[in-house]
């Protein structure tokens, strides 16, 4: 038997094996699911098209006929009550967020209220160690000074609040020439936890676009400690 006949005989026998027709089944399934896929799921498929038709006129109906104002109210309710268990006056994250969900933005916001606002935040939270104790009438701290400085730049109004006993309470901040509105330069969103209730004023005050007007540019005025000192025997 010659070489040439032994390789047919050999791949007559390979051809008619169980081997052969399991490969040849996977093939066959593997392009049956590649065409199924690509029916359904595939660019331009008529069956995908089919199926979000009838999402869509389903999904929209649906949509159009919810009535979502109990799903508000109950997020409200919700809200309020995790406020009202939660340690809402030992939890600043929580305080913050009470802030958020029921801070009104005013139309506009005068120079002069801001030094205001922010001479009441420094009143409370001033570090009364080093403090010197005034024994005229009642006694009290001496607060100090709290200034309010804006400087025109070339394109914004850069606006300083100033402690001069506590430079923990110092902020900075630009006012927009273009919108009159506040802008922080660093562009962060600061921790819930860690931000004080007047910087959390004035970050809503520039989320909101709340226009402000600079009537006043130099401003200051004597502290009032809303700590009073232990009396002394």
């Amino acid at each position: 038997m010659s070489l040439e006949e032994k390789i047919l005989i050999s791949m007559k026998q390979y051809l008619g094996s169980e081997g052969v027709t399991e490969k040849i089944n996977n093939a066959i399934k593997k392009a049956t699911d590649d065409v199924i896929q690509d029916l359904i799921a595939g660019y331009n498929s008529p069956v995908k098209k089919i199926i979000d038709k009838n999402l869509r006129t389903g999904l929209l109906k649906q949509m159009k006929e919810k009535d979502y104002s109990q799903s508000v109210v109950s997020l409200e309710l919700l809200v309020r009550q995790v406020i009202k268990q939660a340690s809402a006056e030992n939890n600043n994250t929580l305080k913050r967020f009470k802030d958020w969900a029921t801070f009104e933005p005013p139309k506009v916001i005068k120079t002069s209220e801001i030094f205001d606002k922010y001479l009441e935040f420094v009143g409370k939270n001033i570090d009364t160690d080093g403090l010197e104790v005034d024994t005229v009438d009642e006694p009290s701290y001496v607060g100090g000074e709290a200034k309010m400085e804006i400087e025109a730049n070339d394109s914004t109004y850069q606006a300083k609040l100033i402690c001069e006993n506590d430079k923990t309470l110092n902020f900075e901040f630009d006012i927009t020439d273009w919108s009159k509105t506040i802008w922080f330069r660093d562009g962060d969103h600061p921790s819930l936890r860690m931000v004080t209730k007047f910087e959390f004023w004035l970050r809503n005050l520039e989320a909101h676009k709340v226009p402000v007007e600079i009537d006043e540019m130099h401003m200051s005025d004597e502290i009032e400690v809303e700590e009073e000192p232990e009396a002394s025997f």
